[in-house]
């Protein structure tokens, strides 16, 4: 695609580009089960969660009032809506998930006391599955508690399509969702999307402004306003989001279709789960079986010698697992004690995460 591009670049700025384009908009919509009016693409969740805040929404038409965030939030998206807050002259309520959570209903009771804190909630910004740890949010039930209340609800999908099974943005109800492309869906890097429930009714603006934010009647013709405004940002080069199609046929011809990829992950997460749990003598979980990810799991680590249970040793250990060993894996400090995240994909097979335990077992008895 670069070579076509760079050897007619005429025709490819004014045909090609906008025809692709939308090509792989309407095949995430299809796939995603919701009207490609309402999705466009962008080059990341970041940037996705960044034009949301900063747009002219109806729930910042009037100053001050409340966002609704929790304590596992991205790092990256949680600086865009401390940014965003502070702009806007706003309060950030912060919802802080304990560590052990003994059970989803517990979780869904604690944000119900956690939005009757708040009189003037204007948006709630929530994860459907957590980075670290692991854990997927009964989203349809918190949504439902927010939209009670007549908040809007952005969620932060970045780990969640091709991972959670048969999603459905229609059928979820959220005001906004923003997804990433590139972990589970075998996108190319710089893929993701924004969501919008009522697109013909909210001016959402992509940051920067560029050639979109005055669309040419000729490019209006040929699609909407809202797509524009994220399409043409300058001299970027959006051969990634072109990709997407092919991405999907490797899901559907390849790989046997979405169901044998899940049920392959699933299968193959929670067996390694099993095993390092039992290896270590880990009784108990972080998170109740109901809320863990599909494809990625926490698992307690063993003491190891020369190892302290804090932030500054989880990363130690997770370079030493790369540089040495070619182990690939997050390792966290919760609760001062040592985590593994552990995550599953087609290319994984129950050797690598034996292999692990045995590096981790070496590391134990030096």
């Amino acid at each position: 695609m670069r070579k076509s591009r760079e050897e007619n670049p005429e025709d490819w700025g004014d045909r090609q580009k906008l025809e692709r384009y939308m090509e792989s908009i309407k095949i995430v919509a299809q796939r995603l089960d919701c009207h490609f009016e309402q999705l466009t693409l962008v080059d990341n969740v970041t940037n996705g969660v960044n034009a949301i805040l900063k747009s002219p929404l109806p729930c910042f038409e009037k100053p001050g009032g409340t966002i609704l965030c929790t304590n596992l939030m991205d790092h990256l998206v949680s600086h865009a809506l401390k940014a965003a807050v502070q702009q806007r002259g706003m309060q950030l309520h912060t919802v802080e998930i304990p560590l052990r959570i003994e059970s989803k209903e517990a979780l869904i009771d604690l944000f119900k006391t956690e939005i009757d804190k708040v009189q003037d909630l204007r948006l709630a910004l929530l994860d459907h599955i957590t980075n670290t740890p692991a854990m997927t949010f009964p989203i349809e039930e918190l949504i439902e508690k927010f939209h009670q209340r007549s908040v809007p609800v952005l969620i932060d999908g970045a780990h969640a399509p091709n991972q959670i099974p048969n999603l459905s943005l229609t059928k979820l109800g959220c005001d906004f969702y923003v997804g990433s492309l590139h972990k589970w869906m075998f996108g190319a890097r710089g893929t993701a999307f924004v969501f919008v429930k009522n697109q013909s009714s909210t001016n959402l603006i992509q940051p920067p402004v560029s050639w979109g934010y005055v669309p040419s009647p000729s490019d209006l013709s040929k699609t909407s306003s809202f797509h524009l405004q994220f399409f043409h940002q300058g001299t970027r080069d959006e051969t990634a989001f072109f990709t997407i199609p092919k991405a999907i046929e490797f899901i559907d011809l390849i790989c046997g279709g979405k169901e044998r990829i899940y049920e392959y992950n699933a299968n193959l997460s929670q067996k390694a789960k099993e095993m390092l749990d039992e290896r270590w003598g880990n009784e108990d979980s972080l998170i109740p079986s109901s809320l863990e990810a599909p494809y990625m799991k926490m698992i307690k680590l063993p003491h190891l010698p020369g190892y302290n249970k804090s932030v500054a040793d989880a990363s130690r250990l997770s370079e030493i697992l790369l540089g040495y060993h070619q182990i690939v894996v997050v390792v966290v400090c919760i609760n001062e004690e040592l985590f593994l995240r552990i995550s599953t994909q087609i290319y994984n097979c129950m050797e690598d995460y034996l292999y692990l335990g045995n590096v981790i077992d070496e590391l134990r008895h030096e």
